[in-house]
């Protein structure tokens, strides 16, 4: 979304999720309520009368900008401004505490040159023809070319810090890093292996980038379909057809899944219609739900449930402290599927 005409790579939703979980953290009492959709705004509870306590929520945050309104006090401000009044800065009119909040936990990659020789280039890669959106690196077909893509085809240290380490997986997936943002670079292709966009991981931040205004599929489809069309033998390709595909979040626990044997996709935040439809057409009978444990990941197991049909569901319920799959030590990953329940 956009704010101060700077674009932050979150959906409001995920703001303020973040936002009341924060709050509890902090025992402020204000945004207990869960918002609402209600067009193109969440209608929250108002901090500013009542003690943010009123029963029904009057106050609307827009989507694409942030911009607040109370119906019932008329208040009207910009979102960095309602977070630094949430966290106790009545004078800040400015939002200036609430701007540093969204920077620190959504934060914007700045482009910034690298020192070359932390990077090693991968040569010989074996991989689909892909193409892209993209100044001097589009096609006529839209997509990202390879000439883009290898200009990312490098080594960092920061796959074995997240413990990625299997090289097989690296190419299949074909991970990268780009030195010009200082970030991890992730290829999103769509089901016949074309390149839709590349998606970056900031080597500092904990957050991903992507460009603005893509359709996001499921990430992983086309590997697990390369994976299964490689393989001549009828009877592999059955068997491959009844084992369980997990669904996560996040494109690193999707890739950490992987290399413990399992066949994984992620879905790059909540889920949206078109990876609904992806997921009910996976020629698999099995889902396991493995989004976070926390209030935006039960949701998406929820929303999976209701909209995904003819599919057998199970999820994984999370041992305490752990939030995802890349939470877990590689061999609780590998044994993943004790955690399943129905």
């Amino acid at each position: 979304m956009i704010i101060n005409d700077v674009l932050f790579n979150a959906e409001l939703e995920d703001i303020i999720i973040e936002l009341r979980s924060q709050l509890v953290a902090n025992n402020i009492p204000l945004l207990q309520k869960e918002p609402k959709q209600s067009g193109n705004s969440l209608q929250v509870q108002c901090p500013y009368h009542g003690e943010g306590q009123e029963r029904k929520p009057s106050a609307g945050i827009r989507k694409s900008d942030g911009m607040f309104h109370c119906f019932a006090c008329n208040e009207i401000h910009s979102l960095p401004e309602v977070i630094s009044y949430c966290f106790g800065h009545t004078e800040d009119m400015l939002g200036k505490f609430g701007w540093n909040w969204l920077l620190k936990n959504f934060a914007i990659l700045e482009k910034e040159q690298r020192n070359v020789d932390v990077v090693i280039h991968r040569h010989n890669i074996k991989i689909c023809n892909s193409n892209r959106i993209d100044s001097d690196s589009i096609q006529n077909d839209g997509f990202i070319n390879d000439t883009e893509l290898d200009s990312y085809r490098y080594t960092h240290k920061y796959w074995k810090e997240r413990g990625i380490v299997d090289e097989e997986i690296i190419e299949l997936f074909d991970l990268g890093y780009d030195r010009n943002t200082d970030c991890i670079t992730f290829p999103v292709r769509d089901i016949n292996g074309n390149c839709l966009f590349v998606a970056r991981r900031s080597v500092k931040t904990k957050f991903f980038s992507y460009p603005e205004g893509v359709k996001k599929p499921l990430y992983g489809l086309y590997e697990l379909q390369d994976t299964i069309n490689n393989h001549k033998s009828r009877f592999y390709k059955e068997m491959l057809r009844v084992q369980p595909i997990i669904v996560c979040e996040s494109m690193i626990d999707c890739i950490l899944l992987w290399q413990v044997g399992y066949y994984a996709v992620a879905l790059n935040g909540l889920g949206n219609d078109l990876q609904f439809k992806q997921l009910q057409e996976l020629p698999c009978r099995k889902l396991i739900l493995a989004t976070d444990n926390d209030e935006a990941g039960i949701r998406a197991r929820d929303r999976i449930r209701k909209t995904v049909k003819n599919k057998i569901f199970t999820e994984i319920e999370y041992p305490s402290g752990i939030k995802d799959p890349g939470d877990f030590t590689k061999n609780e990953l590998k044994n993943i599927l004790n955690y399943e329940v129905w």
